[in-house]
């Protein structure tokens, strides 16, 4: 059976909507991109996921605004789905992840008060016979495979269902010293990709964030998924420097075992 949804990402929201990051307003790019969504896309998804980095700063406050904003219903279960209603989208349903900014203790009492808080949220969830692996590499800014997290997919994968895995932490070099800081080490990241090389034929690819750029690679015959923020972008040089670029959202669509994206960039 044929579905599709959306992945957004990195929206570093702040306390109230008026203040800015840098001289941005992420509160700003984030009711765009939903807009866009909204005119272009939602009649034909199931749903949309965020891959992390709700907020920037985590705080009890920062979080309110984000639901206060999205107008959000939330539910017991982790990762979703909450639904929202913001910029034409009605009741919509949203998974979360959280990122490296988001506190895992805020971020649970805020979108799934009835689930206690996890120190790592590994979670699955089902639709439509995909399995969706979410996958959480921790809240520092560099990826960091806890033994929870790679016995968590090898137990998901030996179901033997096909499977989408969503991650905050991006796991492919881009040649940029300052963002390549933030892979995991050697050692974990050969962990996760021997996990992967069991199950190959089964993950139809994994999608996350994080490194705030869009791009798309295959490594052991997977494909990986990075997207632009909704919050400001990294230019790719050798000294951290951010810049102001339309922000993407991705179209995903499922078809039996057969995956397709599409990237909406969206004007601001």
């Amino acid at each position: 059976m044929a579905f599709s949804f959306v992945q957004i990402t990195d929206h570093h929201l702040c306390d109230t909507e008026s203040l800015l990051l840098q001289g941005y307003s992420p509160a700003y790019a984030l009711r765009t991109v939903l807009r866009h969504i909204a005119e272009h896309v939602a009649d034909h998804i199931d749903f949309i996921v965020t891959t992390g980095d709700i907020v920037d700063n985590a705080s009890a406050i920062s979080y309110g605004n984000a639901c206060q904003m999205l107008q959000l219903q939330t539910t017991s279960q982790a990762p979703g789905p909450a639904r929202m209603t913001l910029e034409g989208l009605q009741d919509f349903p949203l998974y979360f992840l959280p990122g490296n900014h988001d506190d895992r203790d805020h971020f649970f009492r805020q979108f799934f008060s009835d689930t206690p808080p996890m120190s790592w949220m590994n979670v699955s969830f089902q639709h439509k016979g995909i399995q969706f692996i979410c996958l959480d590499w921790g809240p520092q800014g560099k990826a960091i495979a806890q033994p929870e997290m790679l016995a968590f997919l090898t137990r998901c994968l030996q179901n033997g269902q096909p499977s989408i895995i969503l991650t905050h932490h991006h796991l492919v070099p881009f040649g940029i010293h300052w963002i390549d800081a933030f892979l995991p080490v050697a050692a974990d990241s050969e962990a996760f990709w021997s996990i992967l090389g069991a199950h190959q034929s089964q993950v139809l690819g994994i999608f996350s964030g994080h490194a705030h750029v869009t791009y798309e690679r295959v490594v052991n015959g997977i494909p990986l998924f990075g997207l632009r923020s909704t919050a400001p972008q990294p230019v790719m040089q050798d000294e951290p420097l951010l810049c102001l670029q339309p922000p993407h959202y991705r179209l995903v669509t499922v078809q039996d075992t057969f995956l397709t994206t599409r990237i909406f960039e969206v004007p601001l």
